[in-house]
């Protein structure tokens, strides 16, 4: 499954504050709080058991708290960059 962390995911960003701002959109919810919301509603989606692709223009500390959540659930965790390239971030069993 590929999983978007692009702010246009509603899925993964639901009940957090997100505005357009100079044409783009920005994450007003602080961080500390962003993760919590991010990780319940993470846990409420369908995970794909063999893997997922992260993909998406984010900043790091979301890759880097969806990874953690992520490694456990899935046996092989991708990231796509953004002309299509995909590096094989995790794999297990």
């Amino acid at each position: 499954m590929i999983l978007s962390l692009s702010l246009d995911n509603d899925a993964l960003y639901c009940g957090l504050d997100i505005a357009i701002e100079a044409g783009k959109m920005n994450l007003r919810t602080p961080p500390a709080e962003a993760i919590a919301v991010m990780l319940g509603n993470l846990a409420a989606m369908a995970i794909d058991p063999d893997e997922v692709v992260l993909t998406g223009g984010m900043a790091i500390w979301a890759y880097l708290a969806v990874f953690h959540v992520l490694h456990g659930r899935t046996r092989r965790i991708w990231y796509q960059d953004g002309i299509g390239r995909r590096i094989l971030v995790a794999a297990h069993g």
